[in-house]
């Protein structure tokens, strides 16, 4: 990989000195400053206008305006809104994107496609262009300001006015007052063992006979995502049950857009971390049951669907911290699904995304993350486990 650009984006017009300012949220302040980092794969880019990607996306910007400012302090309370931009870098590499594709197995590789958001940075871009005339869109922003959600919403915004139509004007909360120096629990990482990032697809056929089966035992309507969830969720603490010898207590880390529960007017241009985490914590290695698990995540789920308000997301996620990050006796997944987003149709003008990869940040925590399959009919999910215990999983019938 060869980087033959690097350039500052900045939106098209000025932030009005009224919102120089935007005030994080309780919730946005738990929020790591870390990437939510999405690579969108083009067969059919062909040298196109980048001149035209640029203006755009300084369009964007001026609509979401705290993406190109700065966070001075990770616990400052506030993103400085000064228009000083989004790093946009450009670069080649001698394969084809086909052969890429097939050689991204690796999950290391991936990362050289993305840029990393620097500390003070909200937002980059990295354009990557292949020998065979194909490309990809490589976007991080910082989870401090934005969820899953809001993320493939700008995406798609952006892709909008490259191809010539007007971007939406989003909505960003102000929260009734201001959170600075939010302490949170001192993290207990092991760096003992070495972790790993691998991609498996289940095929809707084999994820909805498993539905049937556990609907009918349980009497409740299900979803393939909380059912598969439930199940790697279980399948991964036998994993590491299986390794250490004892079972551990264990937790599945699931968030929730509740977007529609708050927000009545339309809720899809309301920007920021509007999600609440479920928390399924299981204390009895003789509750490990994929039953159990699916049951307590949908009492879980409808649980958080009597939030009323952002105030109280950020509330209740403050009172499961200390549980999640300052216990080392327990062992946390982290699982995310972007089923059902509109991450395959993020079009610049050169047709719809071949592939679409999100990149398990490179730490030691426990991750499953779920995504359409490019045809609709299935779903991928990337695992981050330590390696022993990835093994055990990949032998797991």
């Amino acid at each position: 990989m060869k980087i033959i650009s690097q350039e500052t984006i900045k939106p098209s017009s000025p932030t009005p000195p009224h919102l120089k300012t935007h005030v994080l949220s309780l919730l946005d302040n738990y929020m790591p400053h870390a990437p939510l980092p999405f690579i969108f794969f083009y067969k059919n880019y062909n040298n196109g206008d980048i001149n035209i990607l640029k203006k755009s996306l300084s369009r964007c910007l001026t609509q979401y305006y705290p993406f190109a400012g700065r966070i001075l302090s990770p616990f400052g309370g506030h993103i400085d809104c000064n228009d000083e931009g989004v790093e946009f870098l450009e670069a080649s590499h001698d394969s084809r994107l086909d052969d890429y594709i097939r050689k991204e197995a690796n999950h290391e590789s991936l990362r050289e496609l993305h840029p990393n958001v620097s500390i003070t940075n909200m937002v980059a871009v990295q354009l990557n262009h292949f020998i065979c005339g194909g490309a990809t869109v490589a976007v991080s922003i910082s989870h401090k300001l934005v969820d899953g959600f809001t993320m493939v919403t700008f995406i798609n915004q952006w892709a909008k006015v490259t191809r010539g139509g007007s971007p939406m004007k989003p909505y960003f909360l102000t929260p009734p007052t201001s959170y600075k120096n939010v302490e949170l629990p001192k993290v207990t990482i092991s760096h003992e063992a070495k972790h790993v990032t691998k991609s498996f697809v289940f095929p809707n056929s084999k994820i909805n006979v498993l539905k049937e089966k556990v609907m009918s035992s349980l009497g409740i309507t299900l979803s393939r995502v909380e059912v598969l969830t439930s199940l790697l969720f279980k399948c991964s603490v036998d994993a590491a049950t299986t390794k250490s010898g004892l079972f551990k207590p264990s937790i599945l880390v699931h968030p929730i857009n509740i977007r529609n529960k708050i927000f009545k007017n339309d809720p899809e241009k309301v920007a920021g971390n509007i999600l609440s985490s479920v928390a399924v914590k299981m204390d009895d290695s003789r509750e490990i049951t994929l039953n159990e698990v699916v049951a307590k995540l949908r009492r879980g789920k409808m649980e958080a669907g009597e939030i009323r308000d952002v105030q109280e997301i950020g509330e209740k996620y403050a009172s499961m911290v200390p549980m999640l990050i300052g216990d080392p006796s327990v062992q946390v997944y982290w699982t995310t699904s972007f089923c059902w987003f509109p991450l395959y149709e993020v079009d610049f003008g050169w047709g719809k995304p071949v592939q679409v990869k999100y990149v398990i940040p490179e730490v030691d925590f426990k991750n499953l993350v779920l995504m359409d399959t490019p045809d609709k009919d299935g779903i991928e999910v990337t695992i981050r486990l330590p390696e022993e215990e990835m093994l055990i999983l990949q032998q797991d019938k």
